[in-house]
């Protein structure tokens, strides 16, 4: 099968996306397809990694305001950028009109940046993985200070409008939850006749040295991930400070709150920066807990699959556990996305010896679920049967 998967950017540090856009294609050109990776911007070290994997990477440069890991320079910089997704979600940019040719499926991931025409199925079925919220809104996370609004503000909802009428004619939609899939639904996304599945990612287990690693003295906790507000690091070192555990808190990653952490750092909390994979494979083997503060929604949180994949349960908001993280089975939720609510799920997993050997043992259990060649098998069938509603349409 000739397979193109399309994201926007393809540039590391890799985010949670690009991650799972890499290791699908590279699990499927090991499965005897032939899979290609289609963006507007790449580097070097990501180009290489995909070739290694046996993966093309193929550059369709579009012009943009600001670099793809600028996040808008100026309010006039974003505001040029989203301008431009609505042209583009109604007129293809011309890097990408023949990007459906000669191919049995078009696999879209992100679209801003490119627009979403790209997911009307033209010539061959298209498929969307609804990675986040950029169907229904420009920031991706559908907040607005702090919370859920049922409604968005008329800017938002015509673009929405606009993106729908791409996303309508695509062949099948896939949500990686379904809570996710339900938020689109209050927002008003209507998938039309456009098939509407949800299946939950799966994901390869990180690599870790093949050691057996002794237990810390002492609880040891770990977060990996962006450091930003948004990941719920700020969150994280006020809820530190109030636990007052006698246990460590090690924190991998950078961002823009790297000074935040940098500054707590001493004592009780290691800055260990930004690690590569084998690494962020041995700090989650040696943690007692993976901590996962995220203060939005997250449609599928990878860093909690991995820590479930290596057996180790997750400390997590109510946002972040999402689905796959479940209260007193396979981790400990906060009970609300404060300091005080996180610092006591924090105290409860350390002071109770039997509640920690039960999460544990439901972290371990879980991964079964996560099995990423169940979930390259789930995506054929989506394939199998986006070929049926295309041929049927045609």
């Amino acid at each position: 099968m000739k397979i193109t998967h399309l994201h926007s950017t393809f540039v590391t540090p890799w985010g949670g996306a690009e991650a799972y856009v890499f290791s699908l294609a590279a699990a499927q050109c090991a499965r005897g397809h032939d899979v290609e990776i289609v963006t507007a911007v790449a580097d070097a070290d990501s180009i290489a990694r995909a070739s290694a994997a046996g993966v093309r990477v193929v550059v369709r440069p579009t012009w943009r305001p600001y670099p793809p890991d600028r996040h808008g320079s100026s309010p006039l910089s974003r505001a040029l950028f989203h301008a431009l997704d609505v042209v583009h979600g109604v007129i293809r940019p011309r890097s990408y009109r023949r990007v459906q040719d000669d191919r049995d499926v078009v696999h879209v991931h992100r679209f801003q940046g490119v627009g979403a025409s790209v997911l009307r199925a033209l010539r061959t079925p298209v498929v969307h993985t609804a990675h986040d919220f950029c169907l229904v809104d420009t920031t991706s996370t559908t907040l607005r200070n702090g919370v859920l609004p049922p409604r968005l503000d008329p800017v938002q909802r015509f673009r929405a409008r606009v993106v729908e009428m791409s996303a309508r004619r695509t062949t099948a939609i896939v949500f990686p939850s379904e809570r996710t899939r339900l938020r689109h639904a209050q927002l008003g996304f209507r998938a039309g006749r456009a098939l509407s599945r949800v299946v939950p990612h799966g994901w390869p287990a990180p690599p870790s040295p093949d050691l057996d690693i002794e237990p810390p003295p002492r609880p040891r906790f770990v977060f990996l991930g962006r450091l930003q507000q948004s990941k719920g690091i700020g969150l994280l070192l006020r809820a530190w400070v109030d636990a007052r555990l006698d246990a460590d808190l090690v924190i991998a990653g950078d961002g823009p709150e790297r000074d935040a952490v940098q500054a707590a750092a001493g004592g009780s909390v290691e800055y260990v920066g930004w690690v590569d994979a084998e690494a962020k494979g041995a700090l989650i083997r040696s943690a007692t807990a993976l901590v996962f503060p995220s203060l939005w929604p997250e449609t599928f949180g990878l860093v909690i699959a991995e820590s479930l994949l290596l057996g180790r349960p997750v400390v997590a908001t109510p946002a972040a556990a999402g689905e796959l993280v479940v209260d007193g089975e396979n981790g400990v939720v906060s009970a609300e996305a404060t300091p005080a609510a996180f610092s006591e799920a924090l105290r409860r997993l350390a002071a109770d010896a039997s509640l920690l050997e039960t999460v544990t043992a439901g972290a371990a259990a879980s991964a079964a679920g996560l099995d990423f060649d169940r979930h390259v098998d789930r995506i054929d069938v989506i394939y199998r049967e986006a070929h049926e509603a295309f041929g049927a349409r045609a």
